[in-house]
C-alpha cells in the first residue's frame, strides 16, 4: 500500500463507519406518523408528526450522501451495494416523511384540538 491510499481507506472504513451509526436515526424517521392509526384506531395524536419529520429528513440527508458518495464509484462491487442500500433507505424515508406531512395537515385541519 502506498503513503496516499492508507487515509483514503480510512475515510472509506468511517463513513461506512457512520451509516451504520445512523442506521437508528433513519429507524426513527420510519416511525409511523399517527401511533393511534397504525394500531388501528382514530385519533389526533398530540405529539404530532414533528419528531419523523426531524429524524426522516436528518436520516434522508445522511443516507443521501452516503448514496451519492458512494454512486460516484460505481465499479466497486462494495460501493455499489451500499450506494443501492442507501437508496432504499432514502425511498422508504421518502414515503414516510410525505406521510408524516399529510398526518400534519389533516392535524392541522380536524376540529377536536390537543390539550
Amino acid at each position: 500500500m502506498t503513503g496516499q491510499s492508507q487515509p483514503r481507506r480510512l475515510i472509506a472504513i468511517l463513513g461506512y463507519v457512520g451509516l451504520v451509526v445512523a442506521l437508528p436515526i433513519a429507524l426513527f424517521g420510519l416511525m409511523p406518523a399517527n401511533e393511534y392509526t397504525a394500531w388501528g384506531g382514530a385519533g389526533i395524536d398530540c405529539d404530532g408528526p414533528g419528531p419523523v419529520l426531524f429524524f426522516g429528513i436528518l436520516g434522508l440527508a445522511i443516507y443521501g450522501a452516503g448514496a451519492v458518495l458512494n454512486g460516484r464509484h460505481f465499479r466497486k462491487p462494495l460501493r455499489l451495494l451500499v450506494a443501492g442500500t442507501c437508496v432504499l433507505v432514502c425511498l422508504a424515508l421518502m414515503a414516510n416523511i410525505a406521510d408524516a406531512v399529510r398526518e400534519q395537515r389533516v392535524n392541522d385541519l380536524a376540529s377536536d384540538t390537543c390539550g
